[in-house]
């Protein structure tokens, strides 16, 4: 009755499906390393199995890990990497379970003063500031120099 048609569910196994990914998302949340193959499946856009040397065909035990990663990343914040049930103590979670932390990137640092020097207005339009190795540029500076002395 219905089994195996497109575009009709079958109680059970929707049932069995959404217990399946409840049990992923607690997995998923416990898991550092599960989290950190599913963050590269992701970007690679390759099946977990694959990632483990299977031969990259897409299983169910696949597509529930890739749906149940997406799920943990719609509810963990861009900019922090938290969730709200982290913070919520009703939902288990701690309002102080985190600690505020600062840090300096060099890098970005010198990114941000060689932004200063980036004119104003139209001379500025389109300029982008960037980190080059030292040794990359100091070729690119002598190639250029010998350039510019044989015109």
């Amino acid at each position: 009755m219905g089994h195996g048609r497109p575009g009709r569910t079958v109680p059970g196994r929707a049932r069995r499906a959404e217990h399946q990914a409840v049990r992923l998302g607690k997995r998923l949340r416990a898991d550092p390393q599960l989290r950190a193959e599913l963050e590269l499946c992701d970007r690679w856009g390759i099946p977990h199995s694959r990632f483990h040397g299977g031969d990259g065909t897409w299983s169910p035990g696949d597509r529930a890990k890739a749906l149940a990663y997406r799920e943990l990343q719609r509810h963990t914040c861009p900019e922090c990497g938290t969730r709200g049930e982290e913070w919520d103590e009703e939902a288990g979670g701690d309002r102080f379970a985190f600690v505020g932390t600062t840090s300096r990137c060099p890098g970005c640092e010198l990114i941000a003063h060689e932004r200063d020097h980036v004119p104003e207005g139209q001379h500025g339009y389109g300029v982008k500031v960037g980190l080059l190795p030292r040794a990359v540029h100091e070729q690119r500076t002598r190639a250029h120099h010998r350039r510019d002395h044989r015109l």
